[in-house]
């Protein structure tokens, strides 16, 4: 989305390059790499990363909303339904496709919204190795919000000591 961090990236991609990364990131946890990993990350403007940040706030608002739970009750299929579930999950991973706008231009549009933590870990670990074999432009992160990596990982300590806590209080009252 940024034409000229776009055409550096390319001028410095090879095919061995790319292999060299996915080989490191799937050895570091054989087998886990089930998916296909992209060859190249998406640069997107300040003015489009707020865009994102704006949507997703908007969409916690929706969830936190006190009828939310009422209205979106038949949403989940009875059988589909997971026992002693929390109100609200502890983490949401949004997925965002990069779409055409009404007016012309580009917007992003909501694909999928996960509330479990399945990819946090490798949101860690997949920066670091993609910096092992490619040049990352000055004045970008992969961390929103004034996270860097010692903060993010500190927030998914602290929540998973929470979890931990109160799994131990379920169990010693079951």
């Amino acid at each position: 989305m940024i034409p000229a961090l776009r055409a550096a990236y390319n001028a410095a991609f090879t095919p061995e390059k790319y292999a060299a990364f996915v080989k490191e990131l799937s050895d570091t946890h054989p087998g886990q790499l089930d998916f296909r990993v992209a060859e190249t990350p998406i640069f997107v403007p300040r003015a489009f990363k707020e865009q994102m940040l704006e949507s997703c706030e908007r969409i916690i608002d929706a969830i936190l909303d006190p009828s939310y739970p009422a209205r979106s009750e038949g949403a989940i299929p009875p059988q589909l339904r997971v026992p002693a579930e929390d109100a609200h999950p502890q983490f949401i991973a949004f997925d965002f496709g990069i779409c055409t706008a009404p007016g012309g231009g580009v917007e992003p549009q909501l694909i999928e919204m996960q509330g479990f933590p399945s990819l946090f870990a490798y949101q860690v670990l997949f920066p670091e190795v993609h910096a092992r074999h490619f040049e990352k432009p000055v004045g970008f992160s992969n961390y929103l919000n004034g996270f860097d990596k010692e903060s993010y990982l500190a927030l998914l300590r602290r929540r998973r000591e929470v979890d931990m806590a109160a799994d131990a209080g379920d169990h010693a009252r079951a």
